[in-house]
Protein backbone atom coordinates (compact mmCIF):
# COMPACT_ATOMS: atom_id res chain seq x y z
CA UNK A 1 0.00 0.00 0.00
CA UNK A 2 2.97 2.28 0.53
CA UNK A 3 3.75 2.11 -3.18
CA UNK A 4 0.16 3.03 -4.14
CA UNK A 5 0.28 6.03 -1.80
CA UNK A 6 3.65 7.10 -3.24
CA UNK A 7 2.19 6.81 -6.76
CA UNK A 8 -0.80 8.91 -5.73
CA UNK A 9 1.40 11.62 -4.19
CA UNK A 10 3.72 11.69 -7.20
CA UNK A 11 0.67 12.35 -9.37
CA UNK A 12 -0.25 15.49 -7.40
CA UNK A 13 0.72 19.03 -8.26
CA UNK A 14 3.45 19.39 -5.63
CA UNK A 15 4.76 22.84 -6.47
CA UNK A 16 7.99 23.33 -4.51
CA UNK A 17 7.50 20.12 -2.50
CA UNK A 18 9.21 16.86 -3.48
CA UNK A 19 8.62 13.22 -2.54
CA UNK A 20 11.34 11.10 -0.99
CA UNK A 21 11.64 7.37 -1.55
CA UNK A 22 13.44 7.17 1.81
CA UNK A 23 11.71 6.23 5.02
CA UNK A 24 11.35 9.08 7.55
CA UNK A 25 13.93 7.65 9.94
CA UNK A 26 15.98 9.66 12.39
CA UNK A 27 19.47 10.84 11.52
CA UNK A 28 21.51 12.16 14.45
CA UNK A 29 18.39 12.42 16.57
CA UNK A 30 16.32 14.38 14.02
CA UNK A 31 13.62 12.97 11.81
CA UNK A 32 14.43 13.45 8.13
CA UNK A 33 11.26 15.47 7.52
CA UNK A 34 12.52 18.01 10.09
CA UNK A 35 15.95 18.21 8.47
CA UNK A 36 14.53 18.47 4.94
CA UNK A 37 11.54 20.84 4.83
CA UNK A 38 9.22 20.63 1.82
CA UNK A 39 10.10 16.96 1.31
CA UNK A 40 7.29 14.43 1.79
CA UNK A 41 8.15 11.13 3.48
CA UNK A 42 5.94 8.02 3.48
CA UNK A 43 6.61 5.46 6.19
CA UNK A 44 6.43 1.70 5.77
CA UNK A 45 3.25 -0.29 6.23
CA UNK A 46 2.20 -1.48 9.67
CA UNK A 47 -0.24 -4.41 9.66
CA UNK A 48 -2.37 -5.53 12.61
CA UNK A 49 -4.79 -8.47 12.46
CA UNK A 50 -7.51 -8.79 15.07
CA UNK A 51 -10.41 -11.23 15.45
CA UNK A 52 -13.66 -9.74 14.22
CA UNK A 53 -16.03 -12.71 14.58
CA UNK A 54 -15.29 -16.01 16.30
CA UNK A 55 -17.97 -18.68 16.49
CA UNK A 56 -17.75 -22.09 18.13
CA UNK A 57 -17.02 -24.66 15.45
CA UNK A 58 -17.55 -21.97 12.83
CA UNK A 59 -15.47 -19.75 10.65
CA UNK A 60 -13.14 -17.19 12.14
CA UNK A 61 -13.30 -13.78 10.51
CA UNK A 62 -10.49 -11.34 11.12
CA UNK A 63 -10.06 -7.65 10.55
CA UNK A 64 -6.76 -6.60 9.03
CA UNK A 65 -5.73 -2.97 9.50
CA UNK A 66 -2.85 -1.64 7.40
CA UNK A 67 -1.59 1.81 8.34
CA UNK A 68 0.77 4.06 6.42
CA UNK A 69 2.03 7.42 7.73
CA UNK A 70 2.95 10.55 5.78
CA UNK A 71 5.22 13.27 7.19
CA UNK A 72 6.40 16.64 5.92
CA UNK A 73 7.34 20.08 7.17
CA UNK A 74 7.62 23.61 5.83
CA UNK A 75 8.73 27.04 7.01
CA UNK A 76 5.85 28.28 9.16
CA UNK A 77 6.74 31.94 8.57
CA UNK A 78 6.53 31.69 4.79
CA UNK A 79 4.22 28.88 3.80
CA UNK A 80 4.42 27.87 0.14
CA UNK A 81 1.51 29.11 -1.98
CA UNK A 82 0.18 25.58 -2.53
CA UNK A 83 0.44 24.49 1.13
CA UNK A 84 -3.30 24.34 1.91
CA UNK A 85 -4.10 22.61 -1.38
CA UNK A 86 -1.34 20.05 -0.83
CA UNK A 87 -2.55 19.24 2.69
CA UNK A 88 -6.11 18.77 1.38
CA UNK A 89 -4.89 16.56 -1.48
CA UNK A 90 -2.75 14.43 0.83
CA UNK A 91 -5.75 13.87 3.10
CA UNK A 92 -7.57 12.43 0.08
CA UNK A 93 -4.93 9.68 -0.22
CA UNK A 94 -7.18 7.50 1.94
CA UNK A 95 -9.64 7.39 -0.96
CA UNK A 96 -7.32 6.01 -3.63
CA UNK A 97 -9.08 3.32 -5.62
CA UNK A 98 -6.06 1.20 -6.56
CA UNK A 99 -6.31 -0.59 -3.22
CA UNK A 100 -9.03 -3.25 -3.44
CA UNK A 101 -10.98 -5.08 -0.76
CA UNK A 102 -11.06 -2.24 1.73
CA UNK A 103 -14.28 -1.85 3.72
CA UNK A 104 -13.26 1.17 5.81
CA UNK A 105 -10.72 3.94 5.28
CA UNK A 106 -9.63 6.22 8.11
CA UNK A 107 -7.32 9.20 8.44
CA UNK A 108 -5.80 10.88 11.47
CA UNK A 109 -3.98 14.12 10.70
CA UNK A 110 -2.14 16.49 12.99
CA UNK A 111 -0.17 19.70 12.69
CA UNK A 112 2.34 21.00 15.19
CA UNK A 113 5.08 23.59 15.34
CA UNK A 114 8.71 22.77 16.01
CA UNK A 115 10.86 25.87 16.03
CA UNK A 116 10.08 27.76 12.83
CA UNK A 117 8.67 24.66 11.09
CA UNK A 118 5.06 23.59 10.70
CA UNK A 119 5.07 19.79 10.84
CA UNK A 120 2.28 17.66 9.35
CA UNK A 121 1.72 14.00 10.03
CA UNK A 122 -1.04 11.83 8.65
CA UNK A 123 -1.83 8.22 9.40
CA UNK A 124 -4.02 6.44 6.87
CA UNK A 125 -5.63 3.17 7.92
CA UNK A 126 -7.13 0.67 5.51
CA UNK A 127 -9.44 -1.91 7.13
CA UNK A 128 -10.15 -5.19 5.40
CA UNK A 129 -12.11 -8.26 6.43
CA UNK A 130 -10.15 -11.48 5.90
Amino acid sequence: MRSQILNYINGLSLGTFTVSDDMPYDVSGNALYLSNPKKIYVDGEQVVTEPLVSALDGPIIDSEVTSVSIYFSADAKQLPANYDTLVADLRKAKNITTIAGIHRRELDASTEYQGDLIVNSMEIRFNKVI
